[in-house]
């Protein structure tokens, strides 16, 4: 109780002293307000909304939500909040046990590929090829931070399930316009986040001195889009290795968007730390696989437009590896499964 009430009014007065710094610099707020509206206009929107409108459908076309695959491509495909709530409400449902469920949440817990490929390849970084790559890394590393901290997930989370509940196993059907409709309330709750740490984001540089190298993880730390968008702003091998950092920390916006949509139903603690274990192995991947796939990668640089890779392998090498991984956690997630029929 006492740690309870400490944590509000630790909030209370983060957004006392927010609105001190908000009365005190209106024209800083202004302007992280038009930033984040023209980061949503030209940028998200554009890349997300219709991909959040296929998402729903695909969704809803699938009516095997309680399986543990399934689940997990669709959380794949829909990104963290997707993840999210498929995690809450299988447990729920007791389709899933806590310690399946918490791995489901770790493995599945990533930026959709409406966002990386779409939105910052597509129109930050102007590749979708770059995108591609991103995305596919980022899937990767989810699947090595599960295998590392499967000891930690299988032994502090029970394999017991809550009792089934059939009624809420049906999903219902979604027509074309409750799809459009749930996509405009989805963009609708991401442009406000985003808005709203901009202005939080735009407000801390007016009323701090901060280096303006830290600039673009002060963005990252509050939001990832933003972050995102800063980072590749800046070019180069900086911008990718940016971009890394973003998709891995996730940022306090997507955690807070967490703990909103599970209400305890997975451990964010457990989360945090993978995440941070995420990091480093995200940023080895992806130079890795530079060094390996075939082709021409953009670099952000003003003396050349393209640069050729010297090393080349055969391009499905990676997806090899990425199939190699999923045979491996499959069969730990079975020699795991049968050993507790057989007790």
């Amino acid at each position: 109780m006492c740690f309870f009430w400490r944590s509000r009014f630790f909030v209370l007065a983060a957004f006392l002293g927010l609105t001190i710094l908000l009365l005190c610099n209106p024209a800083a707020a202004a302007s992280g307000f038009a930033q984040g509206v023209s980061l949503c206009l030209h940028t998200l929107l554009p890349a997300l909304f219709p991909f959040f409108v296929t998402c729903s459908m695909v969704a809803s076309a699938s009516r095997q939500k309680g399986s543990f695959w399934t689940a997990l491509f669709l959380s794949w495909l829909g990104g963290y909040a997707v993840c999210a709530s498929l995690v809450r409400d299988l447990l729920t449902q007791g389709k899933l046990s806590n310690r399946d469920a918490q791995l489901l949440f770790m493995l599945g817990c990533c930026s959709g590929p409406g966002f990386v490929i779409g939105c910052i390849g597509g129109q930050m970084l102007g590749s979708v090829r770059t995108g591609i790559l991103l995305y596919t890394v980022q899937l990767i590393a989810n699947l090595l931070c599960a295998l590392l901290l499967w000891p930690i997930i299988s032994k502090r989370h029970s394999r017991t399930r809550l009792p089934y509940q059939s009624a809420q196993s049906a999903t219902p059907s979604v027509s074309l316009s409750d799809a459009i409709t749930s996509a405009a309330d989805s963009c609708l709750c991401l442009c406000g986040s985003v808005i709203f740490f901009r202005i939080v984001h735009a407000i801390l540089l007016c009323s701090f001195p901060v280096a303006p190298v830290l600039v673009p993880f002060v963005s990252a730390f509050l939001e990832i889009s933003s972050g995102c968008a800063d980072f590749a702003a800046l070019g180069g091998w900086t911008a990718r290795q940016g971009i890394c950092f973003c998709l891995s920390f996730l940022s306090v916006s997507v955690f807070t968007q967490l703990h909103a949509i599970l209400h305890s139903a997975a451990d964010l603690g457990l989360l945090f730390c993978s995440r941070l274990l995420h990091i480093p192995i995200m940023l080895v991947l992806l130079r890795i696989a530079v060094s390996l796939i075939p082709g021409e990668f953009p670099v952000f640089s003003s003396l050349a437009p393209r640069v050729i890779a010297t090393n080349r392998v055969s391009p499905d090498a990676a997806f090899v590896v990425f199939l190699f991984l999923c045979a491996v956690l499959y069969k730990i997630r079975q020699k795991n499964y049968n050993s507790s029929i057989h007790r």
